[in-house]
């Protein structure tokens, strides 16, 4: 069959965004009013919608930037501007709302149970999003951002990882079977590094704070792996939506059997490649409709905020009363009622801050250099 080219907007990958910042929240909120959710093992493996992320990240970027790269276009100042515009406004104003909190926690006299979350000090380096990179001793302020500093590392190596990508195009299947072996050995090779070095975490797939930017790179590597191999190999249209409904199934059952973590990856793959042959043959799906479109587009603001809705929500219900030992179904209600309101609050942050902010961004001019001085005919 003709080799048929992905579509400039992959909905579907879009969409899929939102499922990862879904995933993620569900990890966040799982222990939470007594309700144990941490015992279903999609829940409690939540915390691989960030490598989902990551693997999503290198598949658009690539997307985006692998012609331009390949015919010799590429402006890395323009494409680190926009990666700014894209990510550093919602990342300020979660920062901001961190600290609104923080200080209003100070003026009413209530101590804060981890202090070492909200060091001063830290501050300079969450502002100029290296907090990823070994630059904090601890999670801290607005914790989820930094795969934000994550994301920033990778963006800066991007035009070197997608010359590796430019090169291997004639051995783009053995790439991603590369890239799959390096997703996995990273979970198995470093799942004791915590004895070696105690500040990065419990294992590979935990590293936040300390050294969250090597955490992002095999993933990374993964989804620009995956793009290179879909770029050239087009699977037929009937094989679409099952490739999709095995990697998910795949999935579910690694997470409910409580399997080793690394074998998600295969799952995380496959539901890439197949979501965007959806895209690429035109396939209609639910991901690929408007409203599911526009959670995807609004899920990096869902991902950032959702902490400090999470520290204003649950701490009102304490003072109205629901706890652990409320009633269940009261309980469970109060759940919903977070992932409602952070959905709705990520919707109104998409729209009024989001994309005003990065249509601004992207209008500001770098300062240019001016010329250097000619000497005269007199010189």
């Amino acid at each position: 069959m003709p080799q048929l080219a992905y579509p400039q907007d992959i909905k579907p990958l879009t969409s899929l965004r939102f499922i990862a910042a879904f995933w993620v929240l569900l990890y966040h909120f799982k222990d939470h009013l007594g309700l144990e959710l941490g015992r279903f093992g999609l829940v409690a493996d939540g915390y691989l919608g960030v490598d989902l992320f990551f693997t999503l990240s290198g598949f658009i970027l690539t997307h985006v930037y692998l012609t331009s790269l390949d015919a010799g276009r590429f402006g890395y100042g323009g494409f680190l501007k926009n990666r700014i515009a894209r990510v550093y406004p919602m990342h300020l104003a979660a920062l901001a709302a961190m600290l609104v909190l923080f200080a209003g926690a100070a003026l009413l006299g209530v101590g804060e149970s981890n202090p070492d979350a909200f060091r001063l000090s830290d501050l300079p380096a969450h502002l100029l999003m290296i907090h990823a990179w070994g630059a904090t001793p601890s999670v801290g302020w607005n914790f989820p951002s930094w795969s934000i500093s994550a994301e920033w590392a990778a963006y800066l190596a991007f035009p070197l990882i997608a010359a590796l990508v430019l090169k291997a195009q004639r051995w783009s299947g053995a790439f991603v079977v590369g890239t799959l072996a390096l997703c996995a050995a990273s979970f198995w090779a470093l799942s004791n590094l915590h004895d070696l070095m105690p500040w990065v975490g419990r294992d590979f797939s935990q590293m936040t704070a300390q050294i969250g930017a090597l955490r992002i790179m095999p993933s990374f590597l993964l989804g620009v792996a995956l793009y290179a191999f879909g770029r050239n190999h087009a699977a037929p249209k009937s094989w679409a939506w099952p490739i999709v409904a095995v990697s998910a199934g795949w999935i579910a059952t690694v997470t409910a059997l409580g399997l080793w973590e690394g074998l998600v990856w295969f799952g995380l793959a496959g539901l890439l490649y197949g979501l965007a042959e959806t895209a690429r043959h035109n396939i209609d799906a639910p991901l690929s409709g408007r409203a599911f479109v526009f959670l995807g587009a609004s899920s990096y603001a869902l991902y950032m905020i959702h902490l400090p809705i999470d520290i204003v929500w649950f701490h009102a219900l304490e003072r109205v009363g629901i706890t652990e030992t409320s009633d269940l179904t009261l309980r469970i209600g109060a759940v919903i009622g977070v992932f409602v309101v952070c959905i709705a609050a990520s919707a109104i942050a998409y729209l009024c801050i989001e994309e005003p902010a990065r249509k601004w961004v992207r209008r500001l001019e770098w300062p240019k250099r001016a010329p250097a001085p000619q000497p005269s005919a007199a010189q």
